[in-house]
Formats: C-alpha cells, sequence, structure tokens
C-alpha cells in the first residue's frame, strides 16, 4: 500500500475493489474512498472545509461510494445542496443518538446499574454487574483508612506502602509482574474520599462537554445520583465521617506568611524545558519548583526510598545551559559539513529517459514492419532495457538527492538560527526537542525532534 494510504481506515462495512491496480494508481493520484459521508464526518462544516480546501491543496481525490459523489466531478466544491443537507441530517443524527445514549445510562444509574467497565478498588463486578467485595484490596482499603484515622500522614502512608511492598490500584488491576509499589499522593486522597466503600453507589459525577468531545465536565456533587445501602460495605460511616472530619480540619500552620511561595516567586517557574524534562530511570515528567533557585525535581519516588531516582535533583539553569551547549554543537557541525553524492546528479536525466523510449519504440516498430529479424529485436531488447533500468535507477537517485538538499537546507536554516541565539527559547525547544531525559550523576541524553538534527553527535552529556 503507499504510504499516504497506510495511515487511513477504510469503511469496513463496504467491500472495495482494491486490487492491487488500485494501489499502483492511487501512487501517483490520491484516493480516498468511504461507504458515505458520515464514515468520512458527521460536521457540515469541518467536513466541508476538508473537501473544499484540503483535499484540492494536496491533489487528493474523495470518493463517497453509497453517495454517488466524486470531487473530481464537483471541481473541489461539495456538490451543492443535497450533499450539504446530508451532511446536516448525519450532523443531528449523531446528536440525537448522543441523547438517547445518555439517557438510557442516565435511567441506568437512578436503578443503580453500574455503566462502566470498571468498578472502584476494593471492590469487582459479578456476572450480573453487581458489586462484590475484593477481600485482598478490601482489606488494604481498611488499612489505609485506619492509617489515616490513627493520625499518620499522607506522606507516611505512601512510604509505608511502598515498604510493604503494597500494589497500586492500577497494579492491582491489571495484574501486572512486577509492580512499583509507588502509590500516588492523589490516589490515596481520592480513596479517602469515596463514599462508595460505605456502601452507598455513587454516579453521574462528571458528564461529557458536547457530542463527540473527548473533554468531561465535572458535575456539582449536590446532582450526583447516591443509592445508600446499594452494595456491601467495607468501611463503616463512622470511621468514614471520621476521616472527612480530620481532612477538614487539618491543622493550620503557627505562623502563615503574609505571601505564599507561589506568589512570592512568581515567574521563577517558567523555563523553555518545562514539560520537556521527564526523569531517565521511572520515565515520569520531572516537576518544576517555584523557588528562587528553580530546579527540576522527579517526585514520583519520593516515597521509595531505595529507587534510583529517589530526591532526583538539577537546577533548571543547569540543564538549560548544557541542552544549548549541545544545541550549539550540533548547529556548528551541520554548518561545517557539506551534502556528499553531488556529483552523482546528472543534469540531463530527463532527457535521457526520453530518448531511451522513443528508441524502445523505434525498435518495436522495425520488428513490426519487418525490417530486423527476431534475434535482432530481442538482442537489441535487452540492451535498450538494461538502459532504461539504469537511467530509472539514476533518476530515483536524483529524486532522493533533490529530497536530501532540501531537507539539508532546511537544516542549515535551523542550524544558523540556533548558533545566532544567545539563550535558549521555547521556540528553538518546540521546534528540535522531543524531550530530555536526566539521570543521577548529571548525566543527560535528549531526543531531537528533527530528523537529521542530533545525528552527526553523541546526545549524551553531563552537567
Amino acid at each position: 500500500m503507499p504510504p499516504f494510504l497506510s495511515g487511513i481506515m477504510l469503511e469496513k462495512d463496504y467491500a472495495y475493489p482494491l486490487n492491487p491496480l488500485f494501489y499502483w494508481v492511487s501512487w501517483f493520484i490520491p484516493i480516498i474512498p468511504y461507504g458515505d459521508f458520515s464514515r468520512f464526518g458527521r460536521n457540515a462544516i469541518e467536513t466541508g472545509y476538508f473537501i473544499e480546501q484540503v483535499f484540492p491543496l494536496f491533489r487528493t481525490r474523495f470518493i463517497s461510494v453509497s453517495d454517488y459523489f466524486d470531487s473530481d466531478k464537483h471541481e473541489g466544491g461539495t456538490g451543492g445542496m443535497e450533499v450539504a443537507f446530508k451532511f446536516i441530517m448525519h450532523e443531528y443524527y449523531s446528536k440525537d443518538l448522543s441523547r438517547k445514549i445518555k439517557s438510557a445510562k442516565q435511567e441506568k444509574m437512578r436503578r443503580g446499574e453500574e455503566v462502566t467497565k470498571n468498578c472502584v478498588y476494593g471492590y469487582r463486578l459479578n456476572s450480573k454487574r453487581q458489586y462484590e467485595i475484593d477481600e485482598p484490596a478490601a482489606k488494604m482499603v481498611q488499612y489505609i483508612f485506619q492509617l489515616y484515622t490513627d493520625g499518620v500522614s499522607i506522606a507516611n502512608i505512601q512510604r509505608r506502602l511502598y515498604k510493604e511492598k503494597v500494589p497500586t490500584p492500577a497494579e492491582y488491576k491489571k495484574k501486572i509482574e512486577f509492580p512499583c509499589y509507588i502509590w500516588d499522593k492523589t490516589a490515596i486522597l481520592k480513596l479517602l474520599a469515596d463514599e462508595q466503600y460505605t456502601g452507598t453507589y455513587v454516579a453521574g459525577k462528571q458528564t461529557s462537554g458536547q457530542v463527540g468531545s473527548k473533554k468531561s465536565v465535572r458535575i456539582p456533587e449536590s446532582e450526583w445520583i447516591k443509592i445508600p445501602d446499594h452494595h456491601s460495605a467495607i468501611v463503616d460511616r463512622a470511621l468514614f465521617e471520621t476521616v472527612q472530619n480530620r481532612k477538614a480540619n487539618k491543622p493550620k500552620p503557627a505562623k502563615k506568611p503574609k505571601i505564599g511561595t507561589t506568589e512570592r516567586y512568581a515567574g521563577f517557574d517558567n523555563s523553555p524545558l518545562k514539560g520537556k524534562a521527564i526523569c531517565g530511570c521511572c520515565g515520569h515528567a520531572m516537576r518544576l519548583s517555584c523557588t528562587k533557585i528553580t530546579a527540576f525535581h522527579c517526585d514520583y519516588t519520593r516515597s521509595a526510598i531505595d529507587a534510583e531516582c529517589y530526591r532526583l535533583r538539577v537546577g533548571a539553569a543547569e540543564l538549560e545551559t548544557a541542552v544549548f551547549d549541545m544545541m550549539n554543537e550540533q548547529a556548528r557541525v551541520i554548518l561545517s559539513n557539506e551534502l556528499s553524492g553531488e556529483a552523482e546528479i546528472i543534469n540531463d536525466g530527463e532527457l535521457r529517459q526520453s530518448t531511451l523510449q522513443d528508441e524502445n519504440q523505434r525498435l518495436y516498430e522495425q520488428f513490426a514492419l519487418g525490417k530486423i529479424s527476431v534475434a535482432e529485436y530481442k538482442a537489441a531488447k535487452v540492451r535498450l532495457d538494461a538502459d532504461i533500468e539504469r537511467q530509472n535507477r539514476i533518476a530515483a537517485r536524483q529524486s532522493e538527492q533533490a529530497i536530501e538538499r532540501e531537507h539539508y537546507g532546511t537544516l542549515r536554516e535551523i542550524a544558523q538560527s540556533v548558533v545566532g541565539s544567545e539563550t535558549l527559547t521555547r521556540p528553538l525547544v518546540d521546534l528540535l526537542i522531543d524531550r530530555v531525559r536526566v539521570f543521577p550523576g548529571g548525566k543527560i541524553e535528549v531526543k531531537w525532534k528533527l530528523s537529521g538534527f542530533g545525528d552527526v553527535l553523541e546526545v549524551v552529556e553531563k552537567i
């Protein structure tokens, strides 16, 4: 299959005549076939924009089989009012179907039925999709509630769970063979605040913002669906209320500062590498501290004392300097090198190909008119085919070299902009860097985003 069709999902419920000839033609004329318009999109504005603007720009032909639509027959248009009405019908059908599904789910929630695939940690769903207590997980829930009731802080609960090698809820459900046992503070607080452990069914906490959107909108707690005594309780109501009261009445510091740390050092947490620095050991994003001496920290293993990246920290200024030095070194090497292979380029390649095709045609005409024998024709044909094949290889190499020269020219322009910069900037980072991996001992590794930039040197450096 041609490369540009490799990422396209064709409609499965329609038998397309996709024979090898179709793919061969598609290599030169991009064709995107769909069963009908609704398979491509249900939004009239967005779908019309692609058909009228995007596809003509890339010289792509769009065909809707069941709608008898071919973009080549409409010169970049959408096909008039008939097609426009189809777009609107598909869009309203999608919205109506979404409302019906949402209404059916709401009705199931009101009846106390589970509408999701998974249930809260500590329970499991039986064959009738009813809550059953999962004994091993339920004991850990009770253990965490009791620890917090006894006055143990969240940080110490994290350390104790890691020390006792208790799998996290995600690791327990997925039955990971080699779990990390690193509990997140947010996960513990969420567990302590979940009313479902008292036997109360809770649903309808969030909903989708709009049809087709993957973003969820949180619903106020007053509008949640709650059904008391819905299933067996893991934690009794008195213990749950005790935990909630302790969380609400957390002791406040004796002397509250006039200005918080975030306000005091506002602007110090703005680094061009923010969101790009990750821990090279655990693979988690590193937090940028908002203090006078800004630094990147690995907070994921803060409860794992024996972890390799425990309390891993690197100064933001030092990391930016090291990355900028590496970037400059790559740029200088690119600017000092010249693209090789220029001597192989033949300027009259297209003319030579045309001449060989004409010779091939004349040879066949001479054979058809009886001017040469079969043996003479075969001998001349073998030599001519070899010349044509050799010229085709040269033409392919010329095309590759043209692409290389264009890409290398772009690399040189970017390298010149890097050398001309005085400091590391966010645009340069977004353009060139995918991520920066930080290891203990000051070792860093940069993964470059742009092909060819970073391939000329070793990308590991110590700070």
